[in-house]
């Protein structure tokens, strides 16, 4: 059962001075099918331990020499041995004797003369005790590596992740004031923004992807490569357009269909586009609006609820046009702040609370806003888990 085979015989050191007793006692063990091997004292018994390990060890008390607690103690003090079950199979019956072997770790003590019947089932229930920890060793040992190699895997699909998205980090330097606050509930996101500059117009998208985790990050993944697509390839930067540009690629790309066995996955999401010359901003959104503020003033564009993807009625995207004043700031951002648990209350953040922290902080410099946002979010959710991707996107011009 030892030796990385627990389907082998149980293997059994037995140790006694006496001859006979390892006869009578190893004779009727091997009878029931056990591996049986034999020590007539304590050193004995530690050179066979130095040779091989065994699934249970039954030790006499009384030998010369070094007798029965001290081969104990010195087989639970060997990190190599330590776990073998020990057993006494002795004559000593005082309660001081048997206090002093379980102290000393062993699993059960015998008393002689023992009774076939009852010490066959005392060693067979810890041998059942080895194989079942040694089986669930092996089960730890399978499950670590698994998650080594899942861990490995998902790391790797940061890296994708992040390499993916790297072109829209370095597109940010295009707006001289902004911050943005990326935060994923696990490694990986569903939640992603996407940045593009064409001529005078930059183009920027932030998405939350239906998950998070894995299933997040592959429809970030798909919702990046079909941005690209319609926007660097098709040449479209009307954001109504894109909207509808990418809601008709993802129900192609998901064989999304009428019916109720069509993949409901989809992206919730807002898209601008900003003319640096003549300052004007078209906006359209998936669910997230935009929020705006001017001259102390709070103005929320409210997006069209329904997604970007299957969705049982039709409507098309709306698009708000709108000019930018110096100094004016823009917030887009997923849900995933306002559906944060937390506060005295373990209640939702809410769209209100985080309109409230942008208005009181709006004239801070956007570095300053991003600590005070993310220190708010802190104190709300206190102990609690992250509720979901977070993703905050805020742009002064």
């Amino acid at each position: 059962m030892n030796q990385n085979d627990i389907t082998s015989p149980p293997s059994i050191l037995i140790v006694d001075d006496n001859v006979n007793n390892l006869q009578v006692l190893g004779g009727f063990l091997k009878s029931e099918g056990m591996q049986i091997e034999f020590a007539i004292n304590g050193i004995s018994a530690l050179n066979w331990l130095d040779k091989r390990l065994f699934d249970l060890i039954l030790i006499d008390i009384m030998m010369p020499g070094m007798d029965g607690f001290d081969v104990c103690s010195r087989i639970k003090q060997n990190p190599a041995t330590s776990e073998i079950p020990i057993i006494f199979i002795t004559a000593k019956t005082d309660s001081e004797s048997v206090i002093r072997g379980f102290e000393l770790g062993a699993v059960d003590y015998i008393t002689k003369p023992f009774i076939h019947s009852e010490l066959l089932a005392r060693v067979r229930t810890q041998l059942n005790i080895r194989k079942s920890q040694e089986q669930n060793q092996a089960y730890l040992k399978e499950i670590e590596r698994r998650n080594r190699d899942i861990n490995a895997s998902i790391d790797y699909a940061k890296h994708i992740q992040d390499a993916v998205m790297s072109r829209s980090h370095n597109y940010l330097q295009y707006l001289q004031e902004h911050f943005s606050i990326y935060l994923p509930k696990d490694i990986l996101s569903g939640d992603f923004f996407w940045v593009y500059k064409v001529e005078s117009k930059i183009i920027i998208a932030v998405m939350d992807c239906t998950g998070h985790g894995v299933p997040g990050a592959l429809m970030s993944i798909l919702g990046i490569a079909l941005l690209n697509e319609t926007v660097l390839h098709d040449h479209i930067i009307q954001p109504n357009i894109i909207l509808e540009s990418l809601r008709s690629k993802i129900i192609m790309a998901l064989a999304q269909r009428t019916g109720n066995d069509h993949v409901k996955d989809g992206i919730e999401g807002s898209v601008i586009c900003f003319d640096t010359e003549t300052k004007k901003l078209q906006y359209s959104g998936a669910f997230n609006p935009l929020i705006i503020m001017c001259n102390g003033e709070m103005t929320e564009i409210k997006a069209d609820r329904f997604p970007i993807g299957y969705h049982d009625t039709y409507e098309s995207f709306t698009l708000h046009e709108l000019f930018i004043d110096r100094d004016e700031t823009i917030y887009l951002f997923s849900d995933g702040i306002i559906d944060q648990f937390g506060g005295l209350k373990d209640k939702r953040f809410m769209l209100e609370h985080l309109k409230e922290i942008i208005y009181l902080n709006h004239n801070e410099s956007m570095e300053r806003q991003k600590e005070l946002l993310l220190s708010e979010l802190d104190d709300w959710k206190g102990d609690l888990d992250q509720t979901d991707d977070i993703l905050i996107l805020g742009i002064r011009f």
